[in-house]
């Protein structure tokens, strides 16, 4: 597997990638969801800290869409997770279960490797199994 280097061109290559497919996606053959249901968009990037305007910011980070999501969405001021490191975290936060629920505690399997949560729904299935369109990129459950 090659090693594809973490710089800024890459990123925004990636993610305009990413964005370019939900947005196809999105529209095949799509009726338009019904207006009773609130749009959900959650993202999740590690290792951000507070480095976006609506945080505070940092001086050279420049985020005006971010900062534009939250000032027309749901800005969470005061949020914890459940353990230090990726796995045990995003599977909990992902699945509703405490890591000493799940037995994640470190960068171990897959959440579909543990025996604890094979047969629990996540939040993206969740959405899905209610109506919802539900994509995922990058590192949203890894090792």
């Amino acid at each position: 597997m090659n090693h594809v280097p973490c710089t800024r061109r890459n990123f925004l290559k990636n993610v305009g990638a990413g964005a370019l497919g939900a947005a196809l996606l999105s529209g095949a053959g799509a009726s338009p969801p019904p207006q009773d249901k609130p749009n959900v968009l959650f993202i999740a990037i590690d290792d951000l800290n507070d480095w976006v305007g609506c945080y505070g910011g940092h001086p050279q980070a420049v985020t005006p869409n971010i900062d534009r999501l939250a000032s027309e969405g749901v800005l969470f001021e005061n949020a914890h997770c459940q353990a230090p490191i990726c796995t045990p975290s995003r599977a909990s936060l992902l699945s509703g279960l405490y890591p000493s629920t799940t037995g994640l505690y470190f960068l171990t399997p897959q959440h579909r490797e543990t025996e604890s949560l094979r047969d629990v729904d996540t939040l993206p299935e969740y959405f899905m199994r209610h109506g919802y369109k539900s994509l995922g990129a990058g590192k949203v459950f890894h090792t």
